[in-house]
């Protein structure tokens, strides 16, 4: 495994622009905090392959352009993102246009939480939150329709610190190999796609597909190498759809070009792929890509032969000193 922090606080790692961030612990995505403030990475890069995204807050650059594009999708252009604080106000002056799209989320107010499965008591814990839930209003401030977004990352494994405090410091990172820019023993958590990141789509995905004014489905949000990983777990055979009621969007996007310093380096849209809930329950429970029958016994009389060899080397050299 080997890593490389290409992006510190939204900026290459040494670049001037980004040491009243790294200061002050700060998000310049978001005008907050920074949600890792031990480590200050945006985007990182392996070996090989091409900068990949691990903070969700990269992905709202730009203003929060990816729900602007997505209100647009579901509800048709010029869709207004708004707070649901100005709704009242705008009411009350008679200035509502019917192409407010109200967005509740992190950031943006507040957050809804989903509903509790039955039997899940009251804990705080057990509430379920989609990341952004957003909403068109009419002229008269009611819901006309509303769809949810989703927004994953990836995490990584290992650690990278080393490069992280060589950076506060303001110092270039160089390994142990004379590398620099350097690489750390970390790499990326991919098994988290099976883990956490489907099953949680599934489970919000079948909530949304209960709501009457969802008719565009739930939109996943992540990082181009998320959307390929995902697409590969499970299998090249699901039936693509037009996004509505009962669908699941998956939403790539990667950094465009390198910038001039102090400029941030712009996010592109690669890609989507739109298929129902039910296709990505049977794809994750039932996958089609597996490996050839028989191959842990395969492996298990690999890995026994070549204990029967060595124990048959072991036997010679011992004749050969008798």
């Amino acid at each position: 495994m080997a890593l490389s922090i290409i992006e510190f606080f939204g900026f290459r790692p040494l670049d001037p622009a980004a040491a009243p961030y790294r200061d002050a612990r700060r998000c310049p995505f978001v005008a907050g905090d920074c949600i890792k403030p031990n480590h200050g990475a945006c985007t990182v890069n392996q070996l090989s392959g091409h900068p990949i995204i691990c903070c969700p807050n990269r992905l709202y650059a730009e203003q929060f352009k990816v729900l602007q594009e997505i209100a647009e999708e579901a509800f048709g252009a010029g869709s207004q993102l708004v707070l649901a604080a100005d709704i009242r106000p705008r009411l009350a002056a008679g200035r509502m246009t019917g192409r407010e799209v109200v967005v509740f989320g992190r950031y943006w107010g507040q957050e809804l939480p989903l509903p509790r499965p039955p039997g899940a008591g009251q804990s705080e814990s057990r509430k379920y939150y989609v990341d952004w839930i957003l909403a068109k209003l009419d002229q008269q401030g009611n819901v006309v329709e509303l769809t949810a977004v989703e927004v994953q990352t990836i995490d990584t494994t290992g650690n990278y610190s080393d490069q992280a405090q060589t950076f506060f410091a303001g110092q270039p990172y160089i390994d142990a190999q004379g590398r620099n820019p350097g690489y750390s023993e970390a790499g990326m958590n991919w098994e988290n796609v099976n883990k956490r990141i489907l099953p949680q789509l599934i489970y919000k995905g079948h909530v949304l597909r209960r709501e009457s004014r969802c008719r565009m489905g739930l939109y996943f949000v992540c990082p181009v190498q998320v959307y390929n990983r995902i697409r590969e777990r499970l299998g090249g055979t699901l039936h693509e759809y037009r996004p509505g009621n009962g669908t699941i969007t998956f939403r790539s996007y990667e950094l465009g070009p390198e910038q001039l310093q102090g400029q941030h380096r712009p996010l592109v849209f690669a890609g989507q792929f739109t298929t129902t809930v039910d296709q990505v329950a049977l794809a994750f429970t039932s996958p089609m890509n597996l490996p050839a029958q028989d191959v842990y016994e395969a492996a298990i009389n690999l890995a026994l032969g070549r204990a029967s060899a060595a124990r048959r080397q072991g036997q010679g050299a011992a004749t050969l000193f008798d």
